[in-house]
């Protein structure tokens, strides 16, 4: 049993809670049973050090304070198997131009698939893709395992500092926007996103390169125009001759800074928030 409920949805307290009610969460022994309207959807084997995290309880909670310092507007909330997402959308913040909105997300699982996340980012309209850039480590995240040792601090630490959701929507918006009319060549772009350290080509770095590589030809929002011949066969083969002379003697392609990271970001645009966090941060990274 699975449940979806995406973004399109109006933002309702009283529905949300519904929901949330119909979902079970229980450990017996060393089995982490997750129940979907008393049907069992994930039955996980786990340690003695797990701790189960009360997703029900906590999203209802952290719903009642965040109304205090942020207001939803839309919601998602996904219940599938033995993984839980509930995101809120809010109020419009407009950053270069484009129209984002604060975002609220709390990830889990409930069968040792992924750690607990909470993030707070902005989610970019126009193509839906959101971000949540690092500028506060103690608050704009926290990404913790089910561990009895760390969880209940780490997610304490979390709900103490909801009050500082507004200064950190702010650092992240001032981070994009100091990005603006900076320019980044895709050459150094892709050596940084496909060579690692070792002077290795990993497969998971090559599909993320086709991904950017084909948003810059094909994104509805952001695509480059008027571009070369021998751009469009640098963005075709980059993968292939990033690491032969053919790669030094293609053309190079230079893009703003903020429409490159919304290019590379967008690849992103249907998965959770701490993929999000994890990929907006990499390319931050390359061209701060």
């Amino acid at each position: 049993m699975a449940k979806h409920f995406g973004i399109s949805n109006d933002y309702n307290k009283e529905e949300i809670f519904n929901i949330l009610d119909n979902l079970s969460i229980t450990k017996e022994g060393s089995n982490v049973l997750t129940k979907y309207n008393g049907k069992l959807i994930s039955n996980a084997v786990v340690s003695e050090q797990y701790e189960v995290f009360d997703f029900t309880s906590f999203a209802k909670d952290v719903i009642n304070e965040i109304e205090n310092y942020f207001t939803p507007e839309k919601y998602k909330l996904r219940i599938t198997q033995g993984q839980q997402e509930l995101r809120l959308i809010g109020e419009d913040v407009l950053i270069n131009d484009d129209v984002f909105s604060k975002m609220f997300n709390i990830v889990n699982s409930t069968d040792k698939s992924r750690a607990l996340s909470l993030n707070v980012g902005l989610m970019r309209l126009v193509c839906s893709n959101g971000m949540v850039v690092k500028v506060d480590e103690e608050f704009e995240q926290v990404r913790v395992k089910h561990y009895k040792t760390k969880l209940p601090t780490k997610v304490l630490q979390f709900v103490e500092n909801i009050s500082n959701f507004d200064i950190s929507i702010n650092k992240q918006s001032a981070a994009l926007e100091k990005i603006s009319g900076k320019t980044v060549s895709f050459k150094e772009i892709s050596k940084k996103l496909l060579i690692n350290k070792d002077g290795i080509i990993k497969n998971s770095a090559s599909n993320r390169m086709r991904l950017f590589a084909k948003n810059i030809q094909t994104s509805k929002s952001d695509a480059i125009k008027n571009l070369t011949t021998e751009q469009i066969y640098l963005l075709n083969n980059v993968q292939r001759i990033v690491l032969d002379q053919t790669f030094l003697n293609c053309d190079d392609i230079i893009m703003d800074a903020y429409v490159a990271l919304n290019l590379y970001t967008e690849i992103y645009n249907k998965l959770d928030s701490t993929i999000l966090k994890r990929e907006t941060n990499r390319f931050m990274n390359f061209i701060e």
